[in-house]
């Protein structure tokens, strides 16, 4: 399994949710940073990518080694003001060539699980709606598994939501659908 952390932060708490992941499941479990991969999203170009080929010479072919190796992958990720990361929608740019294929979008979406750390009234439901139309575009039921800190009384940029008994109870839950 791939744990990509789709945080500015490394170690906030996408990385902490992943870690715990890590330690959870009783498959081989690796954990990446975005980040680590320095990539930008498409163009400008005239969709050679199409043929085979991309223009770009950066680090999103270590990116895809990483993810052709590995059945399942969870995408941890913050909103930041209400929207989804960037660097989630510089992947699927680069993912378009692959996810034209009817077939390979089915496949990639069914491996892909996607814990988001949100607030209600703060971007949640528009960013929950453009995840569930992703999968559901391709086929897929969505699995999209949503931690709000204000649940918790917490804010997700200063407190460590990591430390909440719920949130621990559904990271272990999602560690075990995965095994």
């Amino acid at each position: 399994m791939l744990g990509l952390n789709f945080s500015s932060r490394k170690d906030g708490n996408c990385g902490d949710f992943l870690q715990f992941l890590k330690q959870q499941t009783k498959q081989r479990f690796v954990v990446k940073w975005i980040h680590d991969f320095a990539f930008d999203g498409c163009g400008p170009c005239s969709y050679e990518c199409i043929q085979g080929s991309c223009l770009k010479k950066d680090s999103f072919s270590e990116l895809m080694a990483w993810m052709d190796r590995e059945e399942e992958y969870f995408f941890v990720m913050p909103l930041y003001n209400g929207n989804l990361p960037s660097a989630f929608y510089c992947l699927l740019e680069r993912l378009s060539p692959r996810l034209h294929e009817e077939a390979e979008e089915r496949r990639f979406w069914k491996k892909t699980r996607i814990l988001l750390i949100g607030n209600p009234g703060h971007g949640l439901e528009c960013a929950l709606h453009t995840l569930e139309g992703l999968y559901w575009n391709a086929g897929q039921k969505p699995d999209i598994l949503v931690f709000s800190a204000m649940d918790y009384g917490m804010k997700a940029t200063r407190d460590r939501l990591i430390e909440e008994k719920e949130v621990r109870s559904k990271l272990i839950k999602a560690a075990g659908e995965a095994d």
